[in-house]
C-alpha cells in the first residue's frame, strides 16, 4: 500500500524521538544517537542540542544523516517506521532558531525548560535536516513484500 505525504506526516507528529546515524570519518565508525525532532509538513526536521554537544559537531560536520522515527503499535502487524535521508545544517539566524523552537515546542522537553528558563540563546544549536529521500514501511505490509512508500525531494 501508498501513504500519502499527509498520513505519513501526521504519523510523524505523533512520535517525539528519533535515532540519527552519521559516518564519524575520525573514527571510521557510524554514530547513533537518540534526539527529539519537531517537523514540517515538507519533513524537515528541526534539532537541538547543547552548543558544546559531540552530537553538533557529529551531525554538523558528517554531510549525510539517516534518521530512523520508528512506532511500535499493537497488534505488531501495524508498527511503522520512517527512514529520512538527507544533510543537516547549524541554524545561525535568530529567526531559523526561532523557528525551530516552535516546532520543538511540547516536543521536546529539553526545549520546553529552555524556553520557560530564558536559556535558549548561547546555550543551544538549531539544527535542520533537509530530507533528499524518506521510505515509510507498515511492517505487516513489509512482511508480505510490499514495497514501502518513498517520497524524494
Amino acid at each position: 500500500m501508498q501513504y500519502s505525504a499527509r498520513d505519513i506526516f501526521e504519523r510523524l507528529k505523533e512520535r517525539q524521538v528519533a535515532v540519527i546515524a552519521t559516518d564519524d570519518s575520525k573514527s571510521g565508525y557510524v554514530r547513533l544517537r537518540v534526539m527529539y525532532y519537531g517537523v514540517t509538513d515538507k519533513f524537515d526536521c528541526y534539532l537541538m542540542t547543547l552548543k558544546d554537544s559531540p552530537k553538533l559537531s557529529h551531525l554538523a560536520g558528517a554531510g549525510k544523516v539517516s534518521v530512523l522515527i520508528y512506532s511500535l503499535e499493537n497488534p505488531f502487524d501495524f508498527s511503522w517506521e520512517c527512514e529520512l535521508n538527507g544533510f543537516v545544517s547549524v541554524l545561525n539566524s535568530e529567526q531559523e532558531q526561532a523557528r525551530a523552537l516552535e516546532e520543538l515546542k511540547g516536543r521536546n522537553p529539553f526545549a520546553d525548560v529552555a524556553l520557560e528558563a530564558g536559556l535558549t540563546a548561547g546555550h543551544f544549536a538549531f539544527l535542520k535536516l533537509s530530507p533528499k529521500i524518506l521510505r515509510f514501511r507498515v511492517y505487516s505490509e513489509a512482511l508480505n513484500n510490499e514495497l514501502p512508500t518513498v517520497l524524494e525531494f
